[in-house]
């Protein structure tokens, strides 16, 4: 994804902690997750990932999902294609962008986000400890290219 900090290692490490043994497979699809600069889901991962090592298993990707999302190390993204497909969770406040025409994601500046949940919770007392907002819209080069 344009703009983001993801740090492959940073997901090994977060892996090896949890008592998660991670092979040579898995770190591909680390990679892949990690790396992507549009939302993926368990198929698309799987045939990118069978580009490189032709003998990996559907139910190895369906797996490394399952646990990076336990983790938080990638979430699902709602509302766009059956909210079947994910993308790197940022560990900042940020909003999710996703363009409907060639289906790049993006993280935009969280502040004007950050400020609104401050403000609300200022109001309504409420301690307010996770947010989840996706944007859909045409990116800049969609935007140029119409």
């Amino acid at each position: 994804m344009p703009g983001n900090t993801i740090n492959p290692e940073d997901w090994l490490t977060a892996l090896d902690e949890s008592g998660f043994r991670v092979t040579s497979v898995q770190e591909t699809l680390i990679d892949i997750f990690a790396h992507s600069e549009y939302p993926l889901s368990a198929e698309q991962a799987w045939e990118v990932a069978r580009q490189s090592r032709p003998k990996t298993g559907r139910a190895t990707v369906y797996r490394m999902i399952e646990k990076l999302e336990s983790l938080g190390l990638i979430r699902r993204v709602h509302g766009y294609q059956g909210c079947t497909h994910f993308v790197p969770t940022l560990p900042e406040l940020m909003m999710l962008f996703i363009c409907l025409y060639c289906g790049r994601a993006d993280y935009l500046d969280g502040q004007p986000l950050n400020d609104l949940i401050q403000q609300s919770e200022q109001t309504s007392g409420h301690h307010i400890t996770e947010s989840r907002l996706q944007l859909f819209g045409a990116c800049s080069d969609c935007q140029q290219n119409a």
